[in-house]
């Protein structure tokens, strides 16, 4: 399923035909919600979705089934890169056990001192084990490195709104027409111009979801004891701690403690683990 929109779901077949398609009444009282990229059985004769095949992922925010990996996408500047919910995206496709590629876009918007800057951050992202492209849209660079990772893949592109998501798709593939806005100068943010999720074939065997940009997300079915798996720069040294069931926090004997104080993990990083730590924590003492 490429699309759903009005109650209405859209279904694309192996040779490219998109046939507009309602849910069978037994799919909805199974309490089945269909998601964009499910994988279905349609009665092409009545235009109805019949079965809806076992996921081997589902995104909640934004809804997506079967995705591949996820291209999170960040801007260099307009607006300026945000770590914070960088991270949070991270820890979120990590939770999933999805590949990520990182994109550092509008390379062509930075400055000698900026591009320094940014060539470090990637650097981190890297030695982390994150697929790491720096990219234009005005200057193509990056482009065929973006394209070769897409190929035969589901994608789903990820960040806050104004980062050039749409605007890259619209360079692979020329003719989407997908909208997007300028950053606004007063806030340093993009306009939403994604108003739903949407499958768009680049191939046959290459699709790509732009969704709607956003600017939290929550860590909901994450609990303390996974997060710090979910910073794979953490994971060699945690097995160093004096505790088993070290939180890398006030722990004596720390080896993530340890490895941060020799720079062997970012301390942005670092600090950001601990934030979402607490939220966790804090979020559990509620149920």
């Amino acid at each position: 399923m490429v699309k759903a929109k009005g109650g209405y779901y859209f279904v694309r077949d192996s040779s490219g035909f998109v046939l507009r398609c309602r849910a069978r009444r037994k799919i909805k009282e199974a309490g089945t919600n269909l998601l964009v990229g499910d994988l279905v059985e349609v009665n092409v004769a009545d235009g109805v979705v019949e079965k809806v095949y076992p996921r081997k992922n589902s995104i909640v925010r934004p809804p997506v089934a079967n995705v591949d990996q996820v291209i999170v996408v960040m801007s260099v500047n307009e607006p300026p890169v945000d770590l914070f919910l960088l991270d949070r995206i991270l820890i979120s496709a990590e939770s999933l056990m999805i590949e990520v590629v990182l994109c550092l876009n509008k390379m062509d918007l930075s400055s000698d001192l900026s591009n320094n800057m940014i060539k470090e951050i990637g650097k981190v992202y890297e030695n982390c084990g994150y697929r790491t492209i720096f990219s234009s849209a005005v200057t193509k660079q990056g482009l065929p490195e973006l394209e070769k990772f897409l190929m035969n893949k589901v994608s789903v592109f990820a960040g806050p709104s104004g980062v050039g998501k749409s605007t890259l798709i619209n360079k692979l593939k020329p003719g989407l027409g997908l909208k997007s806005a300028a950053v606004s100068s007063k806030s340093e943010r993009g306009r939403h111009t994604t108003r739903h999720v949407e499958l768009l074939a680049i191939d046959k065997t290459t699709f790509v979801a732009d969704t709607p940009g956003f600017q939290k997300l929550d860590l909901k079915g994450l609990s303390g004891k996974e997060l710090p798996s979910c910073f794979p720069e953490m994971v060699p040294f945690a097995g160093s701690c004096r505790f088993t069931d070290c939180t890398h926090r006030v722990e004596p004997g720390c080896g993530v403690k340890e490895a941060l104080q020799r720079g062997a993990i970012a301390s942005w990083r670092y600090n950001h683990y601990l934030m979402f730590l607490n939220e966790i924590q804090q979020a559990e003492k509620k149920y």
